[in-house]
């Protein structure tokens, strides 16, 4: 079933090849942000028939980590999924993580595969 995405990721790159994966897949990218207060704003603005059904986080923005904006997106979109991105797969961060709300934790570099189960939510 296709979802609905929000990419969250300061690398322009990863948001381009991020969308061009999802969008391949199937699934619709509903909007991207380079920071997590950008992010917030962006996912109060959508429309209630426009929420995504799964967020992308980078863990290392500027501005706001992706913990914190991935607690913040949990208080403003309880039900989406959240998946977060990431270089630095050590155990303290993957416990952090779920203990922040994380449905699925991709590490860098990723097989294209491993990102659409994530989003998708076989992972």
């Amino acid at each position: 079933m296709p979802k609905k995405v929000f990419i969250v990721d300061d690398a322009d790159f990863m948001v381009d090849m991020l969308r061009l994966l999802i969008s391949e897949a199937g699934h619709e990218v509903v909007g991207t942000a380079s920071d997590g207060p950008q992010a917030l704003e962006s996912l109060t603005r959508l429309a209630k028939g426009s929420l995504p059904d799964v967020v992308t986080v980078d863990l290392h923005m500027p501005k706001m980590d992706g913990l914190e904006t991935i607690h913040r997106i949990r208080a403003l979109v309880p039900d989406v999924r959240i998946v977060l991105i990431s270089s630095h797969a050590t155990l303290p961060v993957v416990l952090r993580a779920r203990e922040n709300g994380v449905d699925a934790f991709v590490a860098k570099p990723f097989e294209p595969k491993t990102v659409l189960n994530a989003v998708s939510g076989l992972a």
